[in-house]
């Protein structure tokens, strides 16, 4: 312990000594501290605990009541629950109509409160303004109940009170422009909660109190009658915004916040509402087991709190296979853990340099030290005590930085991630173990310069000599196997089985033999020094003589450019690979307007109304009206449906891949966005001018034979007779109505009927056909507008497509208003993210590689000097020592993280193509290496690297008295 008391004190002293070179370090093994304690602290501090959620959910009430309607098992939390079955396997329900207020409140002990049942369906509304359309969520929330205030935030004005009043939520008040005192137009176009019953307050007043009066809202009914303003033909309601309000739970979301029961729908399903309930006592295991066996589920603050014994839910026998565990914590902690690790080796990496510099210009001291009689393990023990102190000092640092920086950036990043946070916490033993993480990483880059000051020559050491500087051959051969065994397990996974594991364990075990090759690369370096000018001749033959200092460095670059280079290969890849296959129907500059909000079509008025004002605010060169049958409401209407002969029908059973090489399975349609409704069949039905916006041309025979009521063809394989008079056969199945589908006694009928026919060459996966809207009237089938087609003379600007979208809102209409730009490819962000990471570890280990080398050849800069040098030539030194370093680490980087991407995508599309049922398994890989970034980081990142480090270092070169 002596020993360690005297190394620890030697480098605390030379560290204050050489308070430039410690800060550098420290600097280096605090960021990774800093960045593990900024996370931990983040992390912690947006988790939400249970109570707090359930809070957020019923605020001071004690528990939260859901309806379902059967009887029930649950978990104590709910987190889980199922209906009680029989020996059979059947539920029973208890109710055909959903529970109301009166119902539950007979159900509970004297002295309880039930509020209006809130709902729970999520129903989803749409709000149109002139500038525009937004949509978003209804929660029926009671906002003046002060038991319920805790749910939500209070930003601007007061509660709704009525129903022709709402509060809006801050993010949807600033889509929409709007404030307190405006009035918005609402229409519900989503799925909703019944309607809510008023709150009354059951059984008699607890001992000592006053008799209890009922203060829950005002029913729906009576709401309702208070003047709003309704317009009965799209469903829409003009509202009042009285107030700004952020729920608790959903801080950033798009909310409505009305009275309950003013946007719900009232249906006969059931789990749709939740009731808030206050209970003497609270609500414990019994009375939730009493609730469940009515068919009702319980969320309780008091079993949160305190949950019963296993054996005392019925739950785990019911549902023993149910429980699973949530494995996203755990994965998410492994994904954090491998990228801490690949952070530490970069650091390793940088800050070995600096402790090797360290211990080369104190060798004469540790040489006086060897001739005093240290031996090699007191010399060792001296350099490791400067990684453990600089070590110690960057952990306490970068914990101290790291809390601090969580403690500023808490709110930003509670905006920036979208989510609510749970509050500040610390957990000190995880801020101890990151700041022992420092320790650890500075007595790790440490120890191979304490090795080589062990095993230094204390002759050599004593004369300043630098000594044979020779290569080790047992590292690289062990660096060479691995490059190999790496190389062949990314082959073997990516070409002959497609996994992706036996990939990443290749890529690691690669990456780390490059990493033991490095030394022997940048030896090899120096041999092209001679093609380059004085500078760089002086630097590369430096960093060769010096490797020790530059290959770590080199390696770090490396690793970082390797590692976004694979990813960059991948996203690229993948990129070509959706834009090579996408396809959508309609071409570029073209623009579809669905019509139909329910599955009925639309009348046809409103299509050639809307048609005309539409084609007046868009370059409209030409405009159709596409008809389709309906999906019916409840029954199966007359579908028509082109008949293929035998010999042209796609085979049965046929794997995805020999799909995509039979014609006659061809469907034309890889990827893309759907931009139009055809209704429930693929034949449509409408004039020549829709042949003409579908094909974009003329066609005067298909026309002619559209007006002659027969149907245009695109697919050669749909024509059930060739010759002078084509034909194509089309067969409607019978109607079938709910009753019947509900017996499975649908009648398998298909009526028949031969049309003349003319094929276009001009295959459509989402048309097959276009009839006359009365061709096949006689078999039952009836069409209907389901979209609107417009042919533009230019590409429509972004202010003509939100007119056109608020055309289509103001009649409507649910569906955005769509104009086919074409492919957008939104990979640029990460690849740009890529290029930052990449580039910020370049400059940061170029630039300490770079001081460290001008530090470490004073003495050479010195006798450049005495014999004439330029000042300038310091800078010129510097910025050659930067691009050098830089350049290397780039090239071997970019060269090496392309291999991993290739095998990694090959591995993904060998994947695809072993699921027979994967409709990619047809699509060829596409291989784009991102040439643009490649060479951003192996030609414009090197170079912003030496002007950076020629414009940062000083040109004069200060002469010093030389010892000796």
């Amino acid at each position: 312990m002596s020993n360690w008391s005297l190394a620890l004190r030697v480098a605390r002293r030379e560290a204050w000594r050489n308070k430039k070179r410690s800060a550098l370090v420290v600097t280096m093994l605090a960021l990774p501290v800093a960045g593990a304690s900024a996370a931990d602290t983040l992390w912690r501090s947006s988790q939400i605990t249970a109570e707090q959620k359930a809070t957020w959910q019923m605020g001071r009430y004690d528990a939260l009541v859901d309806d379902i309607g059967t009887p029930m098992y649950q978990l104590p939390d709910d987190s889980n629950a199922g209906p009680v079955r029989d020996a059979s396997g059947n539920s029973r329900p208890l109710r055909t109509s959903p529970a109301t207020v009166a119902d539950l409140a007979a159900l509970l002990p004297p002295g309880s409160r039930v509020a209006a049942p809130q709902s729970t369906d999520g129903t989803e509304v749409q709000v149109s303004e002139s500038d525009g359309r937004a949509w978003g969520q209804v929660s029926e929330i009671d906002l003046t109940d002060p038991l319920l205030s805790p749910t939500v935030d209070h930003v601007a004005g007061s509660a709704p009170t009525t129903a022709d009043e709402i509060a809006l939520s801050s993010a949807m008040a600033g889509e929409l422009h709007k404030g307190v005192g405006d009035t918005i137009t609402v229409r519900v176009i989503g799925p909703g909660g019944r309607d809510a019953t008023p709150g009354v307050t059951v059984g008699p007043a607890p001992v000592g109190q006053a008799a209890p009066v009922q203060t829950s809202p005002p029913s729906t009914s009576q709401d309702t009658s208070q003047g709003t303003s309704q317009d009965a033909s799209n469903g829409s309601r003009t509202v009042r915004i009285t107030g700004i309000y952020d729920s608790k739970a959903q801080p950033y979301s798009e909310v409505i916040f009305s009275r309950p029961g003013v946007f719900s729908q009232q249906h006969t399903g059931g789990g749709s509402t939740a009731f808030p309930i206050a209970v003497p006592g609270g609500v414990g295991w019994d009375l939730t087991q009493k609730l469940n066996a009515q068919g009702f589920t319980v969320k309780s603050k008091l079993l949160l709190a305190d949950p019963p014994a296993r054996s005392q839910v019925p739950y785990y026998t019911a549902y023993p296979n149910s429980i699973f565990g949530d494995n996203t914590q755990s994965r998410t902690l492994t994904v954090a853990a491998i990228a801490l690790s690949i952070v530490l080796l970069e650091v390793v990496l940088l800050a070995g340099p600096a402790f090797a510099v360290s211990a080369r210009r104190r060798r004469r001291d540790f040489g006086l030290l060897g001739a005093a009689g240290a031996d090699g393990r007191r010399l060792c023990r001296i350099v490791l005590a400067d990684g453990v102190v600089l070590g110690a000092a960057g952990g306490v640092i970068g914990a101290v930085v790291g809390v601090a920086a969580a403690t500023v950036t808490l709110p930003w990043f509670g905006h920036f991630t979208q989510q609510a946070m749970g509050g500040f916490r610390l957990k000190p033993l995880e801020l101890l173990a990151a700041a022992l993480v420092g320790v650890g990483t500075g007595l790790t880059a440490a120890v191979a310069p304490a090795v080589t000051t062990a095993r230094q020559d204390v002759l050599t050491a004593l004369t300043r000599r630098r000594g044979q500087s020779r290569t080790p051959w047992k590292l690289p051969l062990l660096g060479l196997i691995g490059v190999v065994l790496g190389t062949a397990l990314i082959l073997v996974g990516a070409w002959h089985h497609g996994n992706a594991i036996l990939v990443a364990s290749g890529v690691g075990a690669a990456e780390l033999g490059l990493v033991a090759c490095t030394p022997v690369l940048v030896a090899w370096s120096g041999k092209l020094a001679r093609a380059l000018p004085l500078t760089g001749r002086l630097a590369l033959r430096d960093s060769a003589r010096n490797r020790g200092r530059t290959a770590p460095a080199v390696a770090a670059i490396m690793a970082a450019v390797a590692g976004a280079t694979t990813v960059a290969m991948v996203i690229n890849s993948d990129d070509a690979q959706q834009r090579h296959y996408y396809q959508s129907q309609l071409r570029m500059g073209q623009a579809a307007a669905a019509l139909s909000n329910n599955s009925s079509g639309a009348a046809p008025a409103l299509a050639a109304h809307l048609l005309q004002q539409i084609s007046g605010v868009l370059p409209t060169s030409e405009a159709a009206v596409l008809q389709g049958v309906g999906y019916g409401d409840q029954a199966t209407p007359a579908t028509p449906q082109v008949i293929r002969t035998p010999q042209n029908t796609c085979p049965r059973n046929l794997s995805m891949a020999a799909q995509g090489k039979d014609k006659r399975c061809d469907t034309g349609f890889q990827s893309g966005m759907i931009p139009f409704q055809t209704g429930a069949s693929n034949v449509v039905a409408g004039g020549p001018e829709l042949v003409r916006v579908l094909l974009g041309h003329e066609d005067k025979a298909a026309e002619d034979t559209l007006k002659a009521g027969g149907a245009v063809v695109f697919d050669k394989f749909d024509m059930a007779t060739t010759g002078a008079h084509p034909t194509v056969e089309i067969g409607v199945n019978a109607p079938c109505d709910p009753q019947q589908q509900q017996q499975q006694s649908c009648p398998d009928k298909i009526t028949k009927t031969a049309l003349p026919a003319t094929l276009v060459d001009s295959p459509r996966w989402d048309v097959t056909a276009v009839v006359s809207p009365n061709a096949l009237d006689k078999l039952g089938a009836k069409f209907a507008p389901v979209t609107l087609l417009f042919d533009t003379t230019r590409m429509p600007t972004k202010q003509e497509e939100k007119q056109a979208d608020n055309l289509v809102g103001a009649a409507g209409i649910e569906q955005s208003f769509y104009v086919e730009r074409g492919y957008q490819s939104q990979t640029w962000v990460g690849v740009l993210a890529l290029a930052f990471v990449a580039g910020a570890v370049m400059l940061g280990a170029a630039a300490v590689a770079t001081g460290l080398a001008i530090t470490d050849a004073q003495a050479d800069l010195e006798t450049l000097a005495a014999v004439g040098a330029r000042p300038r030539v310091r800078r010129l030194l510097a910025g050659s020592q930067a691009a050098v370093t830089a350049g290397l680490g780039a090239v071997l980087g970019a060269a090496f993280g392309l291999l991993p991407g290739i095998g990694l995508v090959e591995a993904k599309a060998q994947q695809i193509a072993q699921d027979p049922f994967n409709t990619l398994a047809v699509q060829k890989t596409q291989f784009a290496p991102p040439w643009l970034y490649l060479g951003v980081l192996v030609v414009a990142l090197p170079l912003l690297a030496a002007l950076g480090s020629a414009a940062f270092t000083r040109s004069r070169i200060e002469m010093r008295r030389r010892r000796g």
